[in-house]
C-alpha cells in the first residue's frame, strides 16, 4: 500500500509524541480551497481590476468623508472600461508570470497613488493634480516630517486597507488570478466592451444636462473642476482623466451670459458725493465683436452685461493712505480675544465688522486663499493659479500691488517668514509688482524653526517701509499654521493657554495665534512712533479656516456647538482698521474674500473697473452674493446647499430668488474667472500695464 506525503497540518505533536490524525472535516475543507484555487477559472482575471479600483475608491471616499452611495452608479460605471483596458495590458504576453508582474506593478501603482491622495486630502481638504505635482506640490504638501507621521496616523486603518489588495496579489493573488494569455479574439471582445460601456456612460453623463445646476453629472464631467465632488461622482481615476483632459483639451464653454440686477445705491450720507457707476469708459461689446478667441469673446460680453457697482459714501475715504494687507495663515474670528489677542481685538472693535463675511476653502490652500483675497477673482481649479499668472506674466491691472507702482507708491514690498519659493510664491508676488522678502531671499530672522515667528518677521521688516513717503505692503504669515501639537510657535506660547478649558490642539491653536497679535502689536507701535497710524490702512483676513482641527472637532470647541460645515465653518473675520477711524462700522452685509479688493479698491480712491472682477464692493449697491468651492451660495434672501440641492429662505428675506438664475450666476463666476487668467484678459482691455517686482 503506497503511502501519500503527510502534510504539516496532518498531525498533532503536542501528545506524547504520537502524531494523531486530526478532524477529517478540517482536512476536506483545506483540500477543496486548494483544489477550487488550482481550478479557479480564467475568467476570474477579469474581475481583479474592478474589484481592484473599487475597493480602493471606496476606502479613499471613506477617508475623505465623501459619500460612498451619491456616486455608486458612476464610479462603477466609469471604473468597468479601465479595468477592461487594463485586462487587456496584463494578458498580453505568454508569458504568465510576465503579465503576473505587470499586474502587480499596476497594483502598486494605484495603492501608492491612492493613499498619497488620502494623505494629501487630509492636510489639505483636497486631492492632487497633475498641477500639484509638476509644481512641486506632493513635496511641499510633506515637507515636515512631523506632518506626515500625523497625517498617517490619522489615517493609517484606510491607508492599510488601501494596500490590502497588493498584500493579496503577493501571497494568493497568483493562485486565483493567472492573468494567462488570452487569444486575439477574446482582446478584440473585451476592447469593444470598452468602448461600448465608456459610450454608455458619457450618454448618461450628456443625459444630465443641466447648465444651472453646478452639480449636474454634465457639469461636474465638462466644466470647471470640482475636486472633491468629481471624485465622489466618479471616482478618484476619472476626477484624474477629467483634469487631464482639461489641461490637454482645453474646456467646454457653458457660460449661459443674462443680464443682471440693476443696483440700488450704496450708503452716501454726504450729499456733495456724486454717486455714479465705478467703471472705467470700454466699449466690452466692440472687444467682443473683435475678437477670434472664442473664451476672450465671451469674458468681453460677460463684462459688457455685468452691472457695475456704484459709488457711495466710503469712496476714497482713506485716499493717498499708506497699505498694509495681511494674509494670516489659519487665522478665525475665534481668535480675536479682549485678553489673548488684544490688538486683534482692537482692530476690530474699533474697525469696520463684518458680521457675515466668509471666507471659501478652494482647491490649493493657502496659494488660492491668496488668490481670491488678492486679485477678488475665483481661483482656478485644478492648477495653482498665481503659479499659473506668474508663468504667463498675467497682468491684474487692479491689484494692490500693481494699482500702487501705477499711482506713484513709493515703496511695494512683500515678506513671507516661510521658504521664498512655497508654492512659487516668489514668482506671483515679483508678478504683481511686489519686492519680495522671505526665507532665502533676503530674509533672515535668525532661527531656523518651524512655523517661523510672525513677530520676528514685523521685527525684521518694518525698518524697510516705515520711513518712506507711501507705502503698499504685503504679508503672508505662517505663526499659525496647522500641526498645533508640534507647532514651535504653539510650543512658545502655550503657558498662557494651558488653563483655558480647551483640548491642547485648540489650545496650542490659539496658542499660535497668540504671536501673531504680537506682530500686530509691533507693527502699530511702529506706525505710532513715526506718525504714520493715522493715514495708514490695515487689512487682515485669512487665508482658510483652521482646517487642522478639522481631525479635533476644534472649530466646534471653539464655537461651543456643532458647526454647520456648509456655510458656518467658512465664516470668519475680516479685519479692516486705521488709527484714523472714530469710531467703529457695523456691516451686516453678506460678503466674501472676493470682494476685499473691490471694496478696498473703492475706499482708497483707485479708479479701476468694478465689472471687470468678479467680487464686488460691499458697499456699492449690488445684491450680496457669497459662492462656495461646491456651487453653494448665499445671497441676501437665503442660502442654497448644492449638494443636497436645498435652498433655506431668511427669515427676513427682502424678495424671492430665482434659484435657476442664482445657479447660472455661481457657475459663470466660475468659469470668468479662469477665462481671465488662462487667456491674460485684462491686457486685451488696457494694455500691459503691470511692473513686475524683484
Amino acid at each position: 500500500m503506497s503511502k501519500r506525503k503527510l502534510k504539516s497540518y496532518d498531525y498533532d505533536i503536542f501528545n506524547d509524541d504520537t502524531y494523531v490524525r486530526k478532524n477529517n472535516i478540517v482536512n476536506k475543507t483545506i483540500d477543496i480551497i486548494e483544489s477550487s484555487i488550482k481550478k479557479a477559472p480564467s475568467w476570474l482575471t477579469v474581475l481583479y481590476f474592478p474589484i481592484v479600483i473599487l475597493w480602493m475608491e471606496f476606502f479613499l471616499k471613506l477617508a475623505s468623508g465623501l459619500s460612498i452611495f451619491s456616486g455608486f452608479f458612476y464610479t462603477v460605471m466609469f471604473t468597468l472600461p479601465l479595468s477592461l483596458l487594463l485586462t487587456v495590458i496584463c494578458t498580453i504576453s505568454k508569458n504568465s508570470r510576465f503579465n503576473r508582474g505587470i499586474a502587480l506593478g499596476i497594483t502598486s501603482v494605484f495603492s501608492t497613488w491612492y493613499s498619497s491622495q488620502v494623505l494629501y486630502y487630509n492636510v489639505f481638504g483636497t486631492f492632487m493634480v497633475v498641477s500639484s505635482i509638476t509644481n512641486g506640490g506632493t513635496g511641499q504638501a510633506f515637507n515636515s516630517f512631523d506632518m506626515i507621521m500625523t497625517a498617517i496616523g490619522r489615517k493609517l486603518f484606510f491607508l492599510i486597507m488601501i494596500f490590502v489588495p497588493l498584500i493579496f496579489q503577493i501571497i494568493l493573488g497568483n493562485k486565483i488570478f493567472a492573468f494567462k494569455h488570452t487569444k486575439l479574439k477574446l482582446k478584440l471582445v473585451l476592447i469593444a466592451a470598452m468602448i461600448v460601456l465608456q459610450c454608455f456612460d458619457l450618454v448618461c453623463i450628456n443625459f444630465s444636462n443641466n447648465s444651472n445646476n453646478a452639480k449636474s453629472s454634465y457639469n461636474l464631467y465638462y466644466g470647471e473642476l470640482q475636486q472633491a465632488k468629481a471624485c465622489e461622482r466618479f471616482g478618484m481615476f476619472t476626477m484624474q482623466k477629467i483634469d487631464i483632459n482639461h489641461l490637454l483639451f482645453g474646456y467646454k464653454n457653458l457660460v449661459s451670459i443674462v443680464s443682471e440686477e440693476k443696483t440700488t445705491e450704496g450708503p452716501n450720507d454726504n450729499a456733495n458725493k456724486e454717486i455714479k457707476p465705478q467703471i472705467i469708459d470700454t466699449d466690452f461689446e466692440q472687444l467682443a465683436t473683435e475678437q477670434s478667441n472664442d473664451e476672450l469673446k465671451t469674458v468681453y460680453e460677460y463684462f459688457s452685461t455685468t452691472t457695475p457697482s456704484k459709488t457711495n459714501k466710503y469712496t476714497g475715504i482713506f485716499k493717498d493712505y499708506n497699505i498694509i494687507f495681511l494674509t494670516a495663515e489659519s487665522f478665525s474670528h475665534y481668535c480675536i480675544d479682549k485678553d489673548l489677542t488684544p490688538t486683534l481685538y482692537k482692530m476690530y472693535s474699533e474697525g469696520f465688522q463684518f458680521e457675515n463675511f466668509y471666507s471659501p476653502s478652494w482647491g490649493v490652500s493657502t496659494t488660492d486663499g491668496e488668490y481670491a483675497n488678492l486679485l477678488g477673482l475665483i481661483p482656478k481649479s485644478g492648477v495653482w493659479s498665481f503659479s499659473q499668472s506668474a508663468e504667463n506674466n498675467i497682468s491684474f491691472p487692479f491689484s494692490l500691488g500693481e494699482i500702487s507702482r501705477n499711482n506713484s507708491y513709493k515703496t511695494v514690498n512683500a515678506y513671507h517668514n516661510h521658504s521664498y519659493d512655497y508654492y512659487d510664491r516668489d514668482q506671483y508676488l515679483t508678478n504683481l509688482g511686489y519686492n519680495y522678502k522671505a526665507i532665502g531671499k533676503g530674509l533672515d530672522l535668525g532661527e531656523n524653526v518651524w512655523p517661523n515667528s510672525d513677530l520676528k518677521m514685523m521685527e525684521h521688516t518694518v525698518d524697510d517701509y516705515i520711513n518712506s513717503d507711501s507705502f503698499s505692503v504685503y504679508y503672508m504669515t505662517v505663526s499659525g499654521h496647522g500641526g498645533y501639537s508640534y507647532n514651535t510657535i504653539s510650543e512658545r506660547n502655550f503657558e498662557l493657554v494651558e488653563n483655558l478649558n480647551y483640548s491642547d490642539e485648540v489650545k496650542g491653536y490659539l496658542a499660535a495665534n497668540i504671536e501673531l497679535d504680537r506682530a500686530m502689536e509691533y507693527l502699530i507701535n511702529r506706525l505710532k512712533d513715526a506718525g504714520k497710524l493715522d493715514n495708514t490702512l490695515i487689512c487682515l483676513t485669512d487665508d482658510h479656516y483652521p482646517y487642522s482641527l478639522d481631525e479635533f472637532n476644534g472649530l466646534d470647541e471653539l464655537a461651543g456647538h456643532t458647526v454647520d460645515t456648509t456655510f458656518e465653518k467658512y465664516k470668519n473675520a475680516w479685519l479692516l482698521w486705521s488709527g484714523s477711524m472714530k469710531e467703529p462700522v457695523k456691516v451686516d452685509t453678506y460678503c466674501s474674500s472676493l470682494d476685499i479688493l473691490p471694496t478696498l479698491l473703492n475706499m482708497l480712491g483707485f479708479e479701476y473697473d468694478s465689472r471687470t472682477l468678479i467680487g464686488t464692493d460691499v458697499f456699492g449697491g449690488k445684491d450680496p452674493f457669497v459662492v462656495f468651492d461646491d456651487r453653494s451660495w448665499i445671497s441676501q434672501n437665503g442660502k442654497y446647499y448644492s449638494g443636497m440641492g436645498e435652498y433655506t429662505e431668511f427669515e427676513n428675506a427682502k424678495g424671492e430668488d430665482d434659484i435657476d438664475a442664482l445657479n447660472n450666476k455661481c457657475s459663470n463666476m466660475f468659469t470668468i474667472s479662469r477665462m481671465i487668467l488662462d487667456n491674460n484678459a485684462y491686457i486685451g482691455i488696457y494694455g500691459d500695464t503691470h511692473i513686475v517686482g524683484e
